[in-house]
C-alpha cells in the first residue's frame, strides 16, 4: 500500500508530464501557424488550406486501422460534433486569414481574448458565475488588447498600423473557439467520444470546404505550383496540427485544466522569436505590455474559473486545427 507521501509524489510526477505536454501541444500549434503564414505569402489561401487539411485527413485515417478501427470515428453526439466541427472550421478560416496579414505577437495577443468571451459566454449559455474580480480580469485584458493595437496612432492624425479586416477576423476567431470550448464541455458531459473522435470533424469539414472552394474556382494547378520545400512545409504545418491536438489530449488526461491551460500563453514566446527572426515583425513596447496585459488576466481567469469539482473535469482543452 502507497504512503500518502509516495501518493502526492506520484500525483505531482504525473502533472508534471501533464504540464510537459501541454507546453508541447501549444508550441506545435504555434509552428504550425509559422509554416501556414509563411505559405500564404506567396500562395492562395484556399489552396494551402487543401493540401494541409489532405496531408492531415490521410495521416489520420491512416491511423484508424491500428487505433481501433472505425469505432474512432463513431459518436453518440452527432449534432454537437457536426456543430463543434463547423464552428471550428469557422474559428480556423478566420484565424489563418488573419495571421497572414498581422504580425505573429499581434496575432496572439489578440487570440488570447478568447478566455475572456469564454467567460461571459459560460455566463449566457451554462449559467456560471463570474465573480467580480473574473471581471476586472475581463477589462483589465481589454484594456491590454487596445493599448497592443495603438488606437490613438490614427487619434494623432498617423495612419492606423495594422489591418483593420484581419482584426476583426482573429477576434472573431476567439468568439468562435470560446463557442468551440462551450461545446467541448457539452460534448464531454453528454458522451464518452475519445478526443480523436472530437479532432478528426473539424479537420474534415475544412477538408470538404477548402476542396469546393479550389475545385469551384478552377484553381486545382495552384495545388501543383509548390516546389518541394513548400510541399514539405505544409505537410510539417499539418504534422503540427494534429501532433497538438494529440499532445494536448495527453497534456489535460494528466494534468488539470489550471496547471495546463495557462501554457497556451507560451506561444507568445514563439509569435515573438518567428516573428523578428521569419518575418521582420516590429515589436514595440505597447504591444509588449498590452500581450501582459492579456496574458496574467487570461491567467487569471483560468486558474479561478475552476473553482469546482464539476468545473474541473468538465473544463475542456483548448484545442485548434
Amino acid at each position: 500500500m502507497q504512503q500518502p507521501q509516495q501518493i502526492h509524489a506520484s500525483q505531482n510526477h504525473t502533472h508534471l508530464f501533464g504540464v510537459f505536454f501541454a507546453f508541447l501541444g501549444f508550441s506545435s500549434f504555434a509552428f504550425g501557424d509559422t509554416g501556414y503564414k509563411w505559405l500564404m505569402q506567396s500562395h492562395p489561401f484556399f489552396t494551402i488550406l487543401f493540401i494541409g487539411s489532405i496531408i492531415a485527413v490521410s495521416s489520420m485515417l491512416a491511423y484508424v486501422p491500428f487505433g481501433g478501427g472505425l469505432s474512432l470515428l463513431k459518436t453518440s453526439v452527432p449534432k454537437l460534433q457536426i456543430s463543434r466541427a463547423l464552428v471550428i472550421t469557422i474559428q480556423f478560416l478566420l484565424s489563418i486569414y488573419s495571421i497572414r496579414y498581422l504580425p505573429l505577437p499581434l496575432f496572439y495577443t489578440l487570440a488570447f481574448t478568447a478566455p475572456f468571451m469564454s467567460a461571459v459566454l459560460s455566463m449566457v449559455l451554462l449559467k456560471e458565475p463570474v465573480s467580480k474580480n473574473n471581471w476586472i480580469a475581463i477589462f483589465v485584458g481589454l484594456g491590454g488588447v487596445c493599448v497592443a493595437l495603438k488606437p490613438w496612432t490614427s487619434l494623432m492624425g498617423g495612419a492606423f498600423d495594422y489591418n483593420i479586416i484581419a482584426i476583426c477576423c482573429i477576434v472573431s476567431a476567439s468568439l468562435f473557439l470560446a463557442i468551440s470550448q462551450i461545446l467541448a464541455r457539452l460534448i464531454g458531459q453528454r458522451s464518452n467520444d475519445s478526443g480523436f473522435t472530437t479532432a478528426f470533424y473539424p479537420i474534415f469539414s475544412v477538408l470538404i470546404i477548402s476542396t469546393v472552394t479550389v475545385f469551384s474556382g478552377g484553381n486545382i494547378d495552384t495545388a501543383f505550383a509548390l516546389n518541394h520545400t513548400e510541399y514539405l512545409i505544409v505537410g510539417f504545418a499539418a504534422f503540427c496540427g494534429i501532433s497538438g491536438n494529440v499532445f494536448l489530449a495527453l497534456g489535460f488526461a494528466k494534468a488539470p485544466p489550471a496547471l495546463a491551460s495557462p501554457f497556451h500563453y507560451s506561444q507568445i514566446i514563439w509569435a515573438i522569436l518567428f516573428g523578428t527572426l521569419i518575418f521582420h515583425d516590429p515589436v514595440d513596447t505597447p504591444m509588449i505590455i498590452g500581450a501582459l496585459l492579456v496574458i496574467s488576466s487570461g491567467v487569471y481567469l483560468i486558474t479561478h474559473k475552476i473553482h469546482s469539482a464539476r468545473q474541473v473535469e468538465d473544463a475542456p482543452a483548448i484545442t485548434q486545427v
